[in-house]
């Protein structure tokens, strides 16, 4: 009997454990449904079906327009601008699904206590079923960390995640997209080079082959990396008339091989030497400490089949051209040697 009755305490308890487990089971499975039906965001615009044909928004300095044509962004002041695709990829789905936390009881306030009448940012964007629409931000809550948010259309006041803004806004100069330098992109370090040929408008040539020669040239050619540009699009006769940059003047080619194997070359045009000049004060830009006074100069530069004109300083070229009376260095263990 003893046994028995132990059974079933057993049983019990196991009942009674089995029964706690399925309520709470329940009771979170409710929680989770509740959560889930009472989403707190308010969905103001969903265009997601939609594509963004225009963006145009403040960066803080000046009013910035770009257009979706032919599947590609482009800047609408310049379709040859070379623009990131990605950023503008972004901004476009941020711009199609709108959603804030919150609406604001706006019975007692005026429009001033928002920065609304003074906007912080405002975005204008066009959809392909022809819908305009305008997005203005305005101050943010100290208190909760949001943003005061219209929309065109809809009368009310919102607050939105602060991090909408900031989708958009960025600067044009942010949005280029470099060209890509062909040595860092190929990967091609100094050992792969196995040759290096200085040529100027005068008729003057050099060819440094000499490992020596090379290691030490190559470190001032690397920098001709196209990290400053000038002028994004410069057709044939700008380059020679405005920069000096032509097929017959100064160049640079670097011969190297590559992971395949192969041979290829990369040739530098190099232009007209001009002052630097500070864009803030429009006075030559001068050196500083030790060299205190010395007007500091550029060359423009530009590779081969590139309508990019990027600028270097003119130590870097001229170290690279003092070369031309390069003399490769005996060596003295060779028994050939005079």
């Amino acid at each position: 009997m003893k046994k028995t009755g132990k059974s079933i305490l057993t049983l019990v308890i196991l009942l009674v454990v089995l029964g706690g487990l399925i309520a709470g089971y329940l009771i979170l499975t409710h929680y989770n449904s509740i959560e889930e039906e009472e989403d707190p965001s308010i969905l103001l615009l969903d265009k997601t079906d939609k594509v963004v044909t225009s963006l145009q928004y403040n960066d803080g300095d000046k009013d910035l327009s770009f257009v979706y044509e032919n599947d590609v962004w482009e800047y609408a002041l310049d379709s040859h601008f070379p623009l990131q695709q990605k950023p503008l990829q972004d901004m476009a789905a941020a711009a199609s699904s709108i959603q804030a936390k919150l609406q604001v009881d706006t019975s007692d306030a005026e429009e001033e206590t928002y920065g609304l009448d003074t906007p912080a940012s405002t975005v204008e964007v066009t959809f392909t079923d022809g819908s305009i629409y305008t997005y203005t931000f305005g101050d943010t809550n100290s208190f909760n960390g949001y943003q005061y948010f219209t929309i065109s259309g809809d009368d009310a006041i919102y607050m939105v995640e602060a991090s909408l803004a900031k989708s958009f806004g960025t600067p044009l100069h942010s949005l280029y997209e470099a060209e890509s330098y062909a040595l860092t992109e190929e990967g091609v370090e100094k050992g792969d080079v196995t040759s290096i040929l200085l040529e100027t408008a005068s008729g003057s040539a050099k060819e440094i082959t000499d490992a020596s020669g090379i290691e030490t040239l190559f470190a001032h050619v690397d920098k001709l990396n196209l990290s400053s540009w000038e002028d994004y699009y410069a057709d044939t006769e700008e380059m020679q008339e405005v920069y000096g940059i032509h097929a017959g003047g100064d160049r640079i080619t670097v011969t190297y091989n590559t992971e395949d194997g192969e041979s290829a070359t990369y040739t530098v045009y190099i232009g007209n030497k001009f002052e630097r000049v500070d864009e803030d004060t429009d006075e030559a830009e001068t050196a500083s400490d030790d060299t205190e006074g010395k007007t500091a100069y550029e060359y423009f530069y530009s590779p081969q089949g590139s309508t990019v004109v990027y600028t270097a300083d003119a130590d870097t070229i001229d170290a690279i051209f003092n070369y031309l009376v390069y003399t490769p260095p005996v060596d003295t263990t060779d028994p050939d040697a005079e």
